[in-house]
């Protein structure tokens, strides 16, 4: 069946180019989202069509193909024969015609074409930035899952929003927008589960890999956790590490070399990667620190690429929420009863870490338990924040703090606007313009009446009769008027 879907209907890679008024259908969409083309609710679409030979324009640009186009049939969502159904998952990585690299994912204009009637018709895409949360476009659910019977669309969603915030498999290989719940999948939602968890040293067997409501919710969140490497804006020379050099607020802690086994900055820290929640934790409470210390934060350890643990130290950092952090030399004991110099440097910094995720901000996880053997240091901490710091009589953390991060409070996702059609983020003229350019195509006279409500141009009230092309003369009209309103704001 996958065979024919690739022969047939086509997993392919979209030509990138300009919009423009040559095609006969526009679309927009958001990258991180299964983008609906429904081409047999159009109003330039004659009721009953038939509809084959849904095709994407293919460039040797992007060699991954992982811009994928599925019809109703093959995600179980009804017949595309007669409905004339498709959804597009745009390429997260695809770089080719990216106009905005400073956004996730991938943003611009992609192509296509589907025979109507027998007649070749094209298609335009317009993917903007960020991804659905509520309403058309966000991720559903049926209690989908590994060896259960799902929801193709809903799979094939969940597959393209994990890609999107950037999970991988175990072993960090890529996922991939099937439909069909397969072993990467199962890997990635687990990872995914691991970090809104939150506990401590959660791993992927704490979860159950089911994308019921509150996953999916999880998803759909404004603030849902992505995954990533924590990049050090300031990183010492590569071969000339040292701990007496750290600058900005904090380094990376790199690996041994291979042969020497000294830390000399050539090879990364294969431990560098987390959730954003973490990440963005790690850059909010360091400057905390430093500012307290006069002296950087030094990050040991964090999780490997894939978020399945490390085979050499830290196989309980799994899923991005635990940081292990340097402890100097000179607090390398269990303590002597009172707080020396080193040892309140080192609390300043476990502050810091705590009191940006106080802050309660979005994107921001907190702290919700530290590990260290130094029981002067455990003694602080314990004051500052009862029930927060634990000590550790096993020794196993006397050079350095293991942090446990814990998740935020989730944030509702983004909805669509009514009448924002070219879904921007904001009604106003330009989508007036989408809907002139689409008249007849794909959009009708309802469609501005929609818009009209939306806008608050303070656009005159247009009764709307019958869609005679006196009233589309009409429209015509009032659209000038609101472009003339928004120039004259424009200028004040």
């Amino acid at each position: 069946m996958r065979s024919l879907f690739f022969a047939t209907v086509g997993v392919a890679i979209f030509a990138i180019a300009a919009p423009s008024s040559a095609v006969d259908f526009q679309f927009y969409g958001r990258s991180g989202d299964g983008i609906e083309l429904d081409f047999g609710s159009l109003p330039g679409v004659a009721a009953g069509a038939a509809f084959s030979n849904a095709s994407l324009e293919a460039t040797s640009q992007n060699p991954l193909g992982a811009t994928t186009l599925f019809s109703s049939s093959l995600l179980s969502q009804g017949n595309f024969a007669t409905d004339g159904r498709l959804w597009l998952f745009p390429d997260p990585n695809l770089s080719v015609g990216d106009t905005r690299p400073d956004e996730r994912g991938f943003q611009g204009t992609l192509r296509g074409s589907v025979d109507i009637d027998g007649v070749a018709k094209t298609f335009a895409v317009t993917v903007q930035p960020g991804y659905t949360g509520v309403g058309e476009g966000s991720v559903g659910q049926s209690l989908e899952g590994f060896g259960r019977t799902n929801n193709p669309l809903f799979v094939a969603q969940q597959q393209q929003r994990l890609r999107y915030l950037g999970y991988v498999r175990a072993g960090g290989g890529r996922v991939s927008v099937s439909g069909i719940f397969d072993t990467a999948t199962d890997e990635a939602i687990r990872t995914f589960q691991g970090v809104f968890i939150g506990g401590n040293n959660t791993s992927q067997a704490n979860t159950d890999g089911i994308i019921g409501p509150i996953t999916a919710g999880w998803l759909n969140a404004g603030n849902a956790p992505r995954w990533g490497e924590l990049i050090d804006p300031d990183p010492q020379t590569p071969g000339t590490f040292s701990v007496s050099r750290m600058m900005g607020d904090f380094d990376i802690l790199p690996a041994r070399d291979p042969g020497t086994g000294i830390r000399t900055g050539n090879t990364p820290q294969t431990e560098r990667f987390g959730s954003s929640w973490m990440n963005e934790l790690i850059f909010a409470g360091a400057p905390i620190g430093r500012e307290a210390t006069n002296r950087p934060l030094l990050i040991n350890a964090l999780s490997t690429v894939d978020g399945y643990g490390s085979a050499c130290c830290h196989n309980t950092h799994r899923v991005g929420m635990d940081i292990d952090m340097h402890l100097s030399s000179a607090s390398h004991d269990f303590g002597n009863g009172f707080v020396d110099f080193e040892e309140q440097l080192a609390v300043d910094h476990v502050v810091g870490l705590v009191e940006a995720g106080r802050q309660g901000l979005p994107e921001l996880g907190r702290i919700q338990r530290v590990i260290i053997s130094n029981l002067d240091v455990r003694d602080a901490l314990n004051a500052l924040y009862p029930g927060i710091a634990i000590g550790d009589s096993s020794g196993v953390h006397l050079n350095h703090f293991h942090i446990d991060v814990g998740a935020p409070a989730q944030q509702a996702g983004l909805a669509n606007l009514a009448g924002d059609f070219n879904l921007d983020g904001v009604v106003d003229v330009a989508d007036y313009t989408v809907w002139r350019d689409g008249l007849g195509a794909t959009h009708d006279v309802t469609d501005y009446l929609i818009w009209r409500v939306a806008y608050r141009g303070g656009v005159a009230f247009i009764s709307v009769p019958e869609p005679t092309s006196g009233l589309l003369m009409s429209l015509a009209v009032c659209g000038a008027f609101a472009r003339r309103r928004a120039s004259s704001r424009d200028r004040m």
